[in-house]
């Protein structure tokens, strides 16, 4: 049993599985409330699903995203459509919103709030240091494991499972899914989401060559990431060697990627799933690395630069630039290449017939 230590006591300690039995349930008038949106139609129509045009029925709510499709909403059999401007014979009720984008995420916020319910309170079955320092708050589940000397900040959130090493640093309310895994000394910045079986602080791959042999490079440095980051299932970040592996403020990571060791990714970048960076990188503010892009060791790649999807970069890449291919070129470059290749066939058989031409002339 979990003793009272600083941040908690023994009432905390609940039953964390506990669940509302009821899938939330709103009126129109409700929801447009929440969208500050107007109301145009009846407002005590329940709601309580999302879904899209294509697929909504009674008891949904769905969204006209773009204006170009209003002839597929006219269509759509939503008992509430959240849209930009007011729809003429729509026969459901509608909420008219400037932005129906930020209102969809609203609405998927809440319906996820309940439909996938979080921890609340420490499971007795969960592994905490006595050395380790909880927030208010703090929630952590089944069999999950906290270290010598770690702090969470409050309100984080530590499903099922999650290992949390010695000496590291989560700040407030940051969630860390199940399996999910922080290694020892590394600093996690604040409302940060770590999502299923990620690995943060896993050592470098660093290894000299001495005599035909692979000798191992110690990894002493550590991990530190910001605040408002988000990284992928299955995704790992290496630890420096000597220094810091860091990500910045705002950046977020899908599933599949890789930051090696000491890699610096800046503020407000996206790694889509697959992205991989080799040790040394240097990303800077806003790259957007696309789907199954690697950077090579050493790299460096300026402000809002775009790598384009399994583009293969070796060499600097300056700010604002767009790339493409394997090895990257800028992209306008890169499609003329695509476009020749289509044509090799026909012109080696156009070179093939030019030279036995000539052949014919010198005989």
């Amino acid at each position: 049993m979990v003793e009272q230590r600083a941040g908690y006591t023994r009432s905390h300690i609940v039953d964390y599985r506990k669940r509302k039995s009821s899938m939330p349930r709103y009126s129109a008038e409700q929801l447009a409330g929440i969208l500050a949106g107007k109301l145009v139609g009846a407002g005590d129509v329940a709601i309580d699903n999302v879904r899209s045009l294509d697929s909504a029925g009674e008891g949904d709510v769905a969204f006209l995203r773009d204006a170009g499709r209003k002839a597929d909403a006219l269509k759509c059999k939503a008992a509430v459509l959240v849209t930009p401007i007011v729809l003429e014979g729509y026969a459901g009720t509608q909420i008219v919103c400037a932005d129906p984008d930020m209102a969809m995420v609203t609405v998927l916020e809440a319906f996820a709030e309940e439909r996938f319910p979080r921890p609340s309170g420490i499971s007795p079955r969960a592994s905490v240091s006595p050395s380790a320092r909880l927030g208010c708050g703090v929630a952590i589940g089944d069999h999950a494991i906290i270290g010598d000397r770690t702090v969470l900040g409050d309100e984080v959130i530590i499903y099922p499972h999650v290992y949390i090493a010695s000496d590291c640093r989560i700040g407030a309310r940051t969630v860390l899914y199940a399996q999910a895994s922080v290694h020892d000394r590394v600093t996690v910045g604040e409302d940060c989401i770590i999502r299923y079986s990620a690995v943060i602080g896993s050592d470098g791959f660093g290894f000299i060559q001495r005599g035909g042999r692979h000798v191992k490079v110690p990894q002493a440095g550590t991990v530190r990431i910001g605040n408002r980051v988000e990284i992928g299932s299955l995704s790992t970040v290496d630890r420096a060697t000597m220094d810091e592996t860091v990500i910045e403020d705002g950046t977020k990571i899908d599933s599949h990627c890789h930051v090696a060791h000491n890699c610096r990714i800046g503020p407000d970048c996206i790694m889509a799933g697959g992205a991989k960076l080799a040790g040394s990188v240097r990303l800077g503010r806003g790259v957007i690395c696309a789907e199954g892009s690697g950077v090579s060791d050493h790299i460096t790649v300026g402000d809002g630069a775009i790598l384009g999807a399994a583009a293969g970069v070796a060499a600097d890449v300056p700010a604002g630039a767009f790339v493409h291919g394997m090895p990257a070129r800028p992209a306008p470059e890169q499609r003329r290449i695509w476009a020749l290749l289509g044509r090799l066939p026909q012109m080696a058989e156009k070179l093939r017939q030019l030279e036995k031409q000539l052949e014919d002339l010198r005989a």
